[in-house]
């Protein structure tokens, strides 16, 4: 097993981690979003919701998963924030 494909496996389960992180809501729009590839009005549809409901799900899931990925550029201080 070379370093390039231990480092990638440990970067998809970061990004697991940090997508089981997620509300069961935002993480149904991210998951329906990215995976699904479904719109944000499609999205909206489903689950009875405003579009901008759905933006805002997804901004709080790419928040999460980018300070979960990148933790060690965070400052000491956001340790103590989700």
């Amino acid at each position: 097993m070379n370093r390039f494909t231990r480092a990638r496996r440990q970067l998809l389960r970061l990004y697991e981690r940090a997508v089981d992180r997620l509300d069961k809501f935002d993480r149904q729009v991210f998951l329906g979003h990215r995976v699904e590839e479904l719109s944000y009005r499609q999205l909206a549809k489903r689950h009875g919701v405003s579009v901008h409901e759905i933006e805002q799900a997804m901004i709080r899931s790419l928040r999460v998963i980018a300070q979960t990925v990148d933790r060690k550029n965070r400052r000491r201080w956001q340790f103590w924030r989700r």
